[in-house]
């Protein structure tokens, strides 16, 4: 079964352009959003069957940043892989980010295969 992957931007096209890099790829995007309370929302309403394995989230985001959606994202889906994307790739982005257990760092912008390669290293 592919892994469920879900993922949150506040671009629409940067949250478009990942789904198809991943639905290309054979992965399975059960959503998307353009805000971490926008996706909490929306993680509420699937059923356990449909949580994600992965989540893709940007850094800089409107009424939630990326590392508080990653925290309130691991509450509700314990296990659940963190890859953060963001175009701020500055060093207290990044220990903030290690900070928070994400599990991996992409900087905007990114060849698909960097995503994907990410994607496939998490077990």
């Amino acid at each position: 079964m592919p892994k469920k992957i879900f993922i949150i931007d506040d671009a629409d096209f940067m949250v478009d352009m990942l789904c198809v890099i991943m639905r290309d790829a054979g992965y399975c995007v059960v959503g998307s959003a353009f805000n971490g309370e926008q996706a909490m929302d929306l993680m509420r309403a699937l059923s356990s069957s449909d949580l994600p394995d992965v989540v893709t989230v940007d850094f800089h985001m409107p009424k939630m940043d990326g590392m508080e959606t990653v925290s309130r994202i691991r509450a509700l889906v314990p296990g659940v892989k963190v890859v953060l994307i963001s175009s701020d790739s500055t060093l207290s982005v990044v220990k903030r980010a290690k900070d928070a257990g994400v599990d991996a760092f992409i900087a905007k912008p990114f060849e698909p295969r960097t995503v994907l390669d990410a994607i496939a290293k998490l077990a």
